[in-house]
């Protein structure tokens, strides 16, 4: 009897990093240590992956879905582009998505290549800034617009998460929200839902984004998609945080934000950026789906959010709850190692407006 997969976690060893960003957000560092764990099983070989509620499956029979989505990744093209700030040359790297819907088969988005170093990176400068923090500090609060400093680059949107091919998937399901409408996509990262948007005849795609270096490497894989008219996507730097400076574009009819809720405090800021929406527009509709589930109490506070703007506003709200699927075959990026995984992996959505 085959015992069931299960998924080992181990922390990661990050020692000795001089830190300083860039021009354009890098955390430059000089020593890196990562200590990984592998667990065998009756099925397969199991990979510590930053991931949480994924199993990473290795040496395991591959469904035919599986094995072409791996044929696809064997013709994967690289190009590189230029910072605009710093004139570093960085490469990208292909990945070909399965979406498996009658109206969109797959999409191509550009990846970061070869990742871990700059997330490794990102992590010490994050534990850094975290533990020098005064009780005072307002490291969570809006920035100052006028602010010449470089933001940190955040690497986990540099590559591709279940949650976004989610969000692909359930905009092809419900077509008739994306059609002909002003669509507004929140940590757009390397852009799965945006191409998904603009490919099933949304009227406007506006893509936000906190660095200019990740919307950057999302215009790539606009620009090589010839299913995307040419003035329909946007991208546009919002940071989630800044909400007395920065407010969300408008119009928005559909809000998308997929697989952005990495921890309690940026799932705050999706919960007010939700009831901005909300608020401005009653008929608007809201999409978000998330596969790490690091905030469990996130659709509980949705619900507080939503429904404090609709007693003020005199509206009627019906509370929601997540919808829970299993994405078997997943392949992404290693994040901690340069190699790619496939996983399965539990993805929750929820849709409001409906």
């Amino acid at each position: 009897m085959k015992r069931p997969l299960l998924l080992t976690l181990s922390v990661s060893c990050l020692l000795a990093f001089r830190r300083h960003p860039s021009a354009d957000g890098f955390v430059v560092a000089t020593t890196t240590k990562t200590t990984t764990t592998t667990t065998t099983t009756g099925s397969g070989t199991i990979l510590y992956s930053s991931r949480r509620f994924a199993t990473i499956l290795k040496d395991t029979p591959l469904s035919p879905q599986q094995q072409q989505q791996q044929q696809q990744q064997c013709f994967r093209k690289e190009r590189t582009i230029r910072l605009p700030k710093s004139g570093r040359e960085v490469t990208l790297i292909s990945r070909t998505l399965p979406i498996d819907s009658n109206l969109l088969q797959n999409i191509t988005v550009w990846e970061w290549k070869n990742p871990s170093e700059v997330v490794n990176a990102y992590w010490d400068a994050q534990t850094h800034q975290m533990t020098t923090m005064t009780a005072s500090s307002s490291a969570f609060t809006s920035k100052d617009p006028s602010s010449n400093a470089p933001s940190l680059l955040d690497p986990f949107g540099l590559m591709t998460w279940p949650g976004s091919v989610k969000a692909a998937q359930e905009l092809c399901r419900h077509i008739d929200a994306v059609q002909g409408r002003h669509v507004v996509v929140l940590g757009a990262g390397v852009g799965v839902e945006t191409q998904a948007a603009s490919i099933l005849g949304a009227k406007q795609v506006i893509s936000t984004d906190i660095h200019p270096t990740t919307l950057q490497q999302l215009q790539v894989g606009i620009d090589q998609e010839p299913r995307i008219p040419s003035d329909v996507v946007q991208t546009q730097i919002l940071d989630l945080f800044a909400i007395d400076h920065q407010p969300l574009p408008t119009p928005c009819d559909l809000l998308v934000a997929a697989d952005v809720l990495y921890n309690e405090q940026l799932a705050k800021q999706i919960c007010r950026r939700c009831a901005e929406a909300y608020r401005r527009n009653p008929k608007i509709q809201l999409l978000i789906t998330d596969s790490q589930r690091f905030v469990p109490t996130f659709i509980e506070d949705l619900n507080t959010a939503l429904e404090a703007v609709a007693v003020a506003e005199g509206r009627n709200f019906e509370k929601v709850d997540w919808h829970v699927e299993t994405m078997e075959g997943f392949t992404g990026s290693g994040v901690m190692i340069d190699d790619d995984q496939m996983y399965n992996v539990k993805v929750q959505h929820v849709w409001i407006g409906l």
